[in-house]
């Protein structure tokens, strides 16, 4: 017979139980920093989504505001220096008209209905002239 040591099965035991717990630590924090990234992410995107809502809302004040006769009406007078029936055109002479003012040029992908609108969403009418004059 061969002549084996006798090993005590208590460091044998005590041995594999570190070992099992140093596995189950470093699955468990694995999962907990991953679980923490993906909650970031989450939130990132729901941030994403909620400038998504707010600029779509703009667009559509936008849209609407350019299909209203409200727009139509001041293009007609401040481009096409048309009047409603009833209304005297009034041209005033001898004055210089101001400097047309550049328009600024945004980066790539700007979202080019602000710098046109501004950021209530809508452009202001041109003033009506009284009539009578």
């Amino acid at each position: 017979m061969s002549r084996l040591p006798h090993l005590s099965a208590l460091p044998l035991v005590l041995g594999l139980a570190a070992l099992a717990f140093a596995y189950l630590s470093f699955t468990t924090s694995r999962y907990v920093i991953h679980n923490y990234q993906l909650h970031q992410q989450e939130s990132q995107v729901r941030r994403q989504i909620d400038q998504l809502n707010k600029d779509h809302e703009q667009l559509v004040a936008v849209r609407d505001y350019l299909k209203s006769d409200e727009y139509v009406q001041a293009v007609a007078r401040r481009v096409l220096g048309l009047v409603n029936p009833g209304e005297t055109l009034v041209i005033v002479s001898g004055t210089t008209p101001p400097p047309a003012t550049p328009v600024a040029q945004g980066s790539p992908g700007a979202e080019w209905w602000k710098e046109l609108f501004g950021s209530g969403g809508a452009a202001t009418p041109a003033p009506t002239p009284s009539p009578g004059r």
